[in-house]
């Protein structure tokens, strides 16, 4: 199966998300003093005050007007560009929607907060084995415009992974950091729904709960992670990717 998005451009309000973050700050995640030192090296970065409440409130009606509030099931990548509906993995629903416009406005909001991911070098972390081998240099390029809108109702989840690279047809941008941007906060709208990141045993984990503006940056490589059981209420979050394009190499 492959996936689909949204048929038509979606209408955003004249002037939506220009101008800066609201209220930005920063708080770098330390995984060995939160309880994960098996990641110790690893990185990630939670941003709150990307959006606004009402941004984010605006962000998902908008979307949801557009494509009359339907969701379809939300599957698993299994290679090759294809697609599967395994629901004892994932399950929640999902709309896709390609926007450029939209996924610059985000980057433009917080990519002075993260200045160490602009340009990978000698990262065998985050790049992986080869790249650094081999010298590469990775400039980050943009925000992959494909934006996953996710919702996550009563019940639904998903079960412990690890993101992959996503490569671009021609071969020349790749990515190597996974965005969160969550829509609603976990207090009085849901129980549950945390992103948990786990050891290598599951038996250790660290919780970053939804907040309406937050923003959550990992790495793909080698950072198990999960999308919590929603208890009650309904979770929304969009998740997009950070590409990047060698510029040397040794």
């Amino acid at each position: 199966m492959t996936t689909t998005t949204t048929p038509t451009p979606i209408p955003f309000p004249v002037g939506f998300l220009d101008g800066p973050a609201p209220n930005l700050t920063r708080t770098k995640i330390d995984f060995e003093k939160d309880g994960l030192p098996p990641f110790k090296n690893n990185w990630a970065v939670v941003l709150d005050g990307v959006l606004s409440q009402d941004e984010c409130k605006t962000l998902l009606n908008v979307v949801e007007s557009t494509t009359d509030g339907e969701w379809e099931r939300a599957m698993v990548n299994v290679g090759g560009g294809f697609q599967m509906l395994y629901e004892d993995t994932r399950k929640c629903g999902r709309i896709i929607h390609d926007n450029e416009e939209l996924a610059a406005k985000l980057w433009a909001r917080l990519e002075s907060a993260v200045p160490e991911i602009h340009v990978l070098h000698d990262w065998e972390r985050v790049t992986g084995l080869g790249p650094w081998k081999r010298n590469e240099t990775w400039k980050m390029t943009r925000l992959n415009e494909r934006m996953r809108f996710l919702k996550y109702v009563g019940g639904e989840y998903f079960k412990a992974h690890c993101d992959g690279n996503y490569q671009t047809p021609d071969g020349k941008e790749r990515s190597y950091f996974t965005l969160h941007l969550y829509l609603n906060d976990a207090e009085g709208q849901m129980e549950g729904g945390a992103t948990i990141f786990h050891d290598w045993t599951m038996t250790q984990e660290l919780r970053i709960e939804p907040k309406a503006g937050r923003v959550l940056l990992f790495q793909h490589r080698d950072l198990l992670h999960s999308g919590g059981d929603v208890l009650s209420g309904v979770k929304y979050t969009v998740r997009t990717d950070i590409m990047y394009t060698k510029v040397s190499e040794a």
